[in-house]
């Protein structure tokens, strides 16, 4: 249960009002009702709270630390989910947060976001470190998604230092382990179409066409028959690439103008310009 009386009790000890604490992070109406009501809010709101109040999320919810309370797994799902849309604000801090209070069966999500985060840094030396220490959680169960992730990142980690053999060993991997179905244990729709994005964008920088042509269009597949919009944009936009290098013309076309409007409907302005310059 989150406590809002807690939050209350803290800001006043600190002559706090609640627009002073709101500032910068909500509005005034949003902390009245978390300290009447127990309304929880958005988890990158609490989390800002916590750290100007000085607080943990164990301070906030009872029984944080029991098997029986969802909070700590939520807040890493909501976490994780930051760092693969790309979002990394302060992900160590709110990490540091839960660490303390993180379950056994909890670690092996908890390293691979550490990992994608020094990984992002370009401290490729640790964030392997952090992917090693997933693979030993998971005992390398390859149907289960950290395993698979921590995979792709040890690969790209090797294609950056130019070790494309090892690279290539990495993907393979992956690619066995997919070949059936995307329908990965424990895996989000999210993890999944990202794995499928990953794993495609990476068989089209050593230019095997054919397997990065399978991987996108069963990505899209999964998406679609899942009703997901997550990256694809970029799934269609990698497969215009991929139909770049097989010269078809059409299926150029059809899928540059899928990932212009896609790009268009999730606002990644980004990826439209680059469209437009093609």
């Amino acid at each position: 249960m989150f406590l809002g009386s807690v939050i209350y009790d803290k800001r006043r000890s600190l002559n706090l009002t609640q627009s002073d604490l709101a500032s910068g992070l909500c509005n005034q109406n949003t902390i009245s009702k978390m300290e009447k009501h127990n309304m929880t809010p958005q988890m990158d709101v609490l989390i800002k709270i916590c750290q100007r109040l000085d607080l943990s999320l164990n301070d906030i919810f009872s029984e944080f630390s029991s098997d029986s309370k969802p909070e700590q797994t939520f807040i890493l799902d909501d976490i994780e989910k930051d760092v693969l849309l790309g979002n990394l604000d302060s992900i160590e801090d709110k990490i540091a947060l839960i660490q303390d209070k993180i379950k056994a069966k909890d670690r092996a999500q908890c390293d691979f976001i550490l990992g994608v985060v020094k990984f992002k840094a370009g401290n490729f030396e640790l964030s392997s470190f952090h992917f090693d220490k997933v693979l030993r959680e998971t005992k390398t169960d390859e149907d289960n998604i950290y395993t698979l992730m921590s995979y792709l990142f040890k690969g790209k980690i090797y294609y950056r230092q130019e070790h494309f053999g090892e690279a290539d060993y990495y993907l393979s991997l992956i690619s066995n382990s997919l070949k059936e179905n995307l329908n990965v244990n424990n895996a989000s729709g999210l993890e999944v179409i990202f794995l499928a994005k990953m794993v495609g964008k990476a068989y089209l920088q050593i230019k095997q066409f054919d397997s990065a042509k399978s991987i996108l269009e069963r990505g899209l597949k999964f998406a679609n028959d899942n009703y997901l919009s997550y990256f694809i944009d970029e799934l269609n936009y990698n497969l215009y690439l991929v139909y770049q290098a097989d010269d078809d013309k059409a299926k150029q076309q059809l899928y540059k103008n899928r990932a212009f409007y896609c790009a268009d409907v999730l606002n990644n302005h980004e990826l439209q310009e680059k469209i437009e310059h093609k």
